[in-house]
């Protein structure tokens, strides 16, 4: 009898061990569970809160462009002495107020630090300069008079060449021209000066 007491003595201790054993497997299974369960909350609001601060930098850096693309559209269409709808000519004008006029319309084509009135590059215009450079005697006759008959024909091919010889003439120091808008950019100065 004493070895069946032994037996289920150590038949009993052998089940709570186990049953021990059981248990302390399963809380450590529980607090894995847990733990990862923690570990993926925390996670989650990392990323959450990752994906909020790129988003911050996002609109940050979308003002910083806007604000970069309106000064940049500000300095390629900003006009400094005035925009003017009718030239002012007759044929009374002299050269240097027909070569202001011409000089003021070469602005809506070209690319230059610094832009000091414009008047519309219309036919309408060309053609009263044109007339006006025709019937002249003046020193440059011929060349305004190739000039405004290639704007005529719509030949803006020499613009910028065009705009820095009057640009010299006037002794300019500021605004010369060193490139030609693009037909886009041609037309925001259109819109945000003459219309």
């Amino acid at each position: 009898m004493k070895k069946t007491q032994k037996v289920l003595l150590i038949s009993g201790i052998s089940a709570v061990a186990l049953f021990g054993v059981g248990v302390a497997s399963f809380k450590i299974m529980e607090n894995s569970n847990e733990y990862e369960k923690a570990q993926l909350v925390m996670e989650a609001r990392e990323a959450k809160e990752q994906i909020e601060r790129e988003r911050e930098d996002e609109k940050i850096e979308a003002k910083r462009e806007a604000k970069a693309k309106a000064a940049e559209l500000e300095a390629k269409t900003a006009i400094y002495d005035g925009i003017e709808f009718e030239t002012g000519l007759d044929e009374g004008s002299t050269e240097t107020e027909v070569m202001d006029v011409m000089h003021k319309m070469t602005h809506q084509k070209v690319r230059s630090q610094d832009k000091w009135g414009a008047i519309p590059m219309s036919p309408k215009i060309i053609e009263e300069v044109y007339k006006i450079v025709d019937s002249s005697d003046f020193q440059h006759r011929d060349r305004l008079l190739s000039i405004a008959a290639r704007w005529r024909d719509f030949d803006f091919s020499t613009i910028v060449q065009d705009h820095n010889f009057f640009w010299e003439d006037k002794e300019g120091t500021v605004g010369k021209a060193h490139g030609t808008l693009s037909r886009a950019e041609e037309v925001e100065f259109i819109e945000v000066n003459f219309k």
